[in-house]
């Protein structure tokens, strides 16, 4: 069932979410769908995406079936905490690899539950109220590859044990409050990153050498923080930034992650000339490398 982008405003009945409880593909996204969701999305499809992006949901967010393998709640006016969601699953396994719940107004500490979801492949968190620090168990999250936390107001430093999510392409922990230095295991346990946004936080220190490991960043964002020394020289082994070439392969930078038919694209910001700009279709092209 695809309603996207057809200027739905009205609220969403009852027997609504019973007639879905069966879909494998449900899309109401970009309208003006008014209410709260059911306390629980329990939908029995084998492989099953819910994109309810863009309308004017409030309330708390819901448990989820662990049939779910994408889910976009984002861009609505959902508040409270994520625990519900996250620490009391529906039922285990879980096969959500897409979890999207940026752009709300979202509140309290990032729970340390992430071992119930070990299928994700990408989280975003980004443009909500949440506070504290990052969990250690994200690092269970072994096949991540998009983490975007920018704009909340997390803080401490970033956690070791995001070293082990070793597929990751998109780091982005921009406009946070974030301390400490520079993690020298970005280099060495992250080789695959490709986009690396700390902007506006408070991260101190020197750019450690093993930053210049990362031969195939493409976006590079350390502005806006209390960096010092000397630029590394090492900075020329960032090739990817001036040898850019156009996707070829799976090794390459993907566009998007959605697995089944939908369309789900990596994006990143990036700010040009004091301007911020969003590049997601065009991602691939674009290369920056912000100090400032």
């Amino acid at each position: 069932l695809d309603l996207s982008c057809t200027g739905i405003s009205d609220s969403i009945p009852t027997w609504f979410w019973n007639l879905t409880s069966h879909s494998d593909y449900l899309n109401i996204s970009h309208n003006q769908i008014q209410g709260e969701l059911p306390s629980n999305l329990s939908i029995e499809s084998y492989i099953v995406m819910i994109y309810l992006g863009s309308n004017q949901f409030k309330g708390s967010l819901p448990r989820i079936s662990a049939y779910i393998t994408e889910l976009d709640l984002s861009n609505n006016s959902l508040s409270g905490g994520i625990s519900r969601l996250l620490c009391d699953p529906m039922n285990v396994p879980n096969r959500l690899k897409i979890l999207h719940l940026g752009e709300n107004q979202l509140s309290g500490e990032i729970p340390d539950c992430w071992m119930n979801w070990q299928s994700l492949e990408v989280v975003r968190l980004g443009n909500n109220n949440l506070r504290g620090k990052v969990p250690t168990s994200i690092g269970y999250l072994h096949l991540l590859q998009s983490l975007h936390l920018r704009n909340n107001s997390l803080s401490g430093e970033i956690p070791v044990s995001l070293g082990k999510c070793k597929e990751l392409l998109t780091l982005d922990l921009g406009l946070n409050d974030f301390v400490g230095q520079i993690p020298a295991w970005l280099g060495t346990n992250l080789p695959n990153l490709k986009v690396v946004g700390l902007r506006s936080n408070r991260i101190s220190g020197q750019i450690p050498p093993e930053f210049c490991h990362l031969a195939s960043l493409q976006i590079v964002d350390l502005a806006n923080n209390n960096l010092s020394g000397s630029i590394p020289k090492c900075l020329n082994n960032l090739t990817a930034i001036v040898t850019m070439k156009p996707p070829s392969s799976d090794s390459d930078y993907r566009l998007f992650y959605s697995f089944y038919g939908g369309v789900f694209f990596e994006e990143a910001l990036v700010v040009i000339k004091g301007r911020e700009f969003q590049y997601d279709t065009t991602l691939t092209l674009l290369t920056s490398l912000d100090i400032s």
